[in-house]
């Protein structure tokens, strides 16, 4: 039985040192298969074992061996030992007393572990590799048994906001989980841990160090950990992804929102048209009657009184025609941010008329609100258009008002202040006593659809666009806010540059004592648009009224000679793209004086039609002087 045994025996008598016994398998091991026959017949003894091993492997069998004369220690042994070969065996030596107790023999067995070493050292650094790849690992792991950390590896301390894990382990997993998250955590720990079943990826909030929460992917695997049940959880910090699929997302709302835009105010354009022209008709004719009254009437209380009921008329429609202009600027706002605003509607404006006239819109949220504080210091004008300028006023004072609260009215200000900066820049500041905003506030108040009032109450639109209008005047807006101290916004444009005075004409001149009258055709499927336009310049010009674009065709290839033709763009039937390639083709003298009309609903044919012809285009609603100007230039040239 021992001849057939995978341990190798080896059985050796003191003192004589013969070699009673020695199997095959430690013949195999020590390499004296030669000595075989010799240690059966008992002719080998010790020292010849000793002699026909290798020095070194006599030494590595043997570390404690004695002369044949001597005795053996007597305790039980046991050690590895390393061969010349590379293998490594197990030892194990002990004694065979007499009932006196004295060493009779000694026995050795001997087991080649080299395999089992090789595996269990391979299995080390496998598990050191691993513990290398988790600890390195870009996503945050850590292991958690009985609800309580035993594991963490750097990433998530990193993310936690942790120095050590000792902060961790032992610790409850769920004090790391958002509030509002812990209900969901308990059932995918008792999915994992308790069923053994895959927590499968999904999105939570873990709680940092300091209070602060974030966004993660975390999964949950069941495992075995030092003998006991465990679940391995992997996270993933998504802040940044989902920060960038929010951008994404406000992209895409931007991009619908000016679709939306551009058809809605296609539609609102067109009545808003006439409204605002025959609004601005209306006021100049009250203008001119209120002066013939006022001159051929007597004085007395019944002028006076006629005087104020005028005065009171252009006032409303006055105000009517600022409110027009301010749901046009809104539509063209919304269309898009970043478009520039057309030079050619800018003009010299004093910065407190946009600003008294803001004052007046926003009377009903400042009465009840605040006290009012103006310091108006004499300042340059600046180019602007008054109205959009006045928008980003309003706007300013609302946020201020809605800043404060109503039940302490005699103890909130609200102050405007007009001034030069220290750069010689035109310097507006809005300033509130209001609750004033955090940090992290302050840094997104200028984003698009960022809002801090509840849903239904803004849209996260105003300030933005305010930026938008400034900026593309040369401007600045910025902002100072403390809690608890207030708010205040700044407005800072750069100054108007004198321009030198254009020689007057002489008085015997044509052009002085009467501006040239030209003919003039008006294109457009919408009736109301075209009279409304119609009134503008036919009071100084000969006007042709089409509103159908067959009949408007037929009329500019007869050969009847026009020298401005307003054409709307878009039209059912011929489009005035139609128009235009037709007339060019037939009459190319004319169409250099096409000014084109649009709505602000552009197809990509639309698009590309205006980026590509050099004549003028304008969009509805019209802008009175804006027309008059392009008319005068047009009969400059013509």
């Amino acid at each position: 039985m021992s001849d057939g045994l995978a341990l190798g025996l080896y059985l050796v008598e003191f003192p004589s040192g013969q070699v009673l016994y020695a199997n095959p398998r430690f013949l195999q091991l020590a390499g004296l298969e030669a000595l075989e026959e010799h240690i059966r017949r008992g002719e080998a003894t010790h020292s010849h074992v000793l002699h026909a091993l290798a020095a070194s492997d006599a030494e590595a069998f043997f570390p404690t061996h004695v002369p044949p004369s001597g005795e053996p220690r007597s305790g039980q042994e046991e050690g590895q030992v390393e061969l010349a070969n590379g293998r490594t065996l197990r030892r194990l030596s002990t004694p065979a007393r007499d009932a006196a107790g004295k060493v009779l023999r000694q026995l050795y067995l001997f087991e080649d572990i080299t395999e089992r070493m090789r595996t269990e050292q391979a299995l080390r650094r496998s598990e050191q590799s691993f513990r290398r790849v988790i600890e390195n690992a870009p996503e945050a792991i850590f292991i958690h048994s009985n609800h309580r950390f035993i594991y963490v590896n750097p990433m998530m301390l990193k993310a936690l906001r942790y120095e050590h894990r000792s902060e961790l382990i032992g610790q409850d997993i769920l004090t790391i989980v958002h509030p509002d998250d812990r209900k969901l955590v308990r059932e995918r720990i008792h999915s994992a841990a308790d069923l053994g079943e895959l927590a499968p990826l999904r999105e939570l909030r873990y709680l940092r160090r300091d209070g602060t929460w974030f966004d993660v992917e975390s999964t949950g695997v069941p495992v075995e950990f030092d003998g006991a049940k465990a679940v391995v959880v992997m996270a993933r910090d998504v802040s940044e992804r989902k920060q960038i699929q929010a951008q994404l997302l406000q992209t895409d709302r931007l991009s619908m929102v000016g679709t939306l835009a551009a058809g809605v105010g296609h539609e609102i354009n067109n009545p808003l048209s006439y409204v605002q022209a025959n609004l601005a008709l209306a006021l100049e004719s009250m203008k001119q009657l209120a002066q013939e009254r006022m001159g051929a009437g007597a004085g007395g209380p019944e002028a006076q009184r006629q005087a104020e009921q005028f005065a009171e008329l252009e006032t409303l429609l006055q105000e009517a025609h600022e409110g027009a202009l301010r749901v046009r600027n809104i539509v063209r706002d919304l269309k898009s941010f970043s478009r520039q605003e057309e030079e050619e509607r800018r003009t010299a404006v004093d910065v407190r008329e946009p600003l008294g006239f803001s004052l007046k819109m926003a009377a009903s949220e400042l009465r009840h609100r605040a006290q009012l504080i103006t310091k108006y210091e004499p300042v340059p004008q600046v180019h602007a258009d008054a109205s959009r300028l006045g928008q980003v006023f309003l706007n300013l004072l609302i946020n201020a008002a809605q800043a404060l609260p109503e039940e302490r009215s005699a103890h909130n200000t609200i102050t405007l202040w007009v001034r030069l900066d220290a750069s010689g820049r035109v310097a507006v500041d809005v300033s509130d006593t209001g609750a004033g905003m955090p940090p992290e506030v302050l840094a997104r108040i200028f984003d698009p659809f960022f809002t801090t009032k509840p849903v239904g109450k803004g849209t996260g639109l105003g300030l933005s666009i305010c930026h938008g209008i400034i900026r593309d005047l040369g401007g600045e807006i910025s902002v100072r806010s403390e809690v608890g101290r207030g708010t205040t916004f700044t407005v800072l444009l750069p100054p108007m540059r004198p321009v030198a005075a254009a020689g007057a004409p002489s008085p015997g001149s044509p052009e002085s004592r009467a501006e040239r009258r030209g003919r003039l055709m008006i294109i457009d499927d919408e009736p109301l648009v075209a009279r409304s336009l119609s009134r503008i310049i036919g009071r100084h010009h000969q006007v042709a009224v089409v509103v159908n674009s067959q009949e408007g065709l037929a009329q500019l290839t007869s050969g009847e000679p026009f020298d401005v033709i307003f054409c709307d763009l878009m039209m059912p039937g011929l489009t005035g793209m139609d128009i235009y390639e037709q007339v060019l083709e037939r009459r190319p003298e004319l169409a250099p004086r096409f000014v084109f009309i649009t709505g602000g609903s552009y197809t990509p044919r639309a698009r590309r039609f205006l980026e590509t012809v050099p004549n003028t285009w304008l969009e509805k609603p019209f802008d009175v002087q804006h027309i008059q100007r392009l008319i005068a230039k047009a009969l400059e040239t013509s």
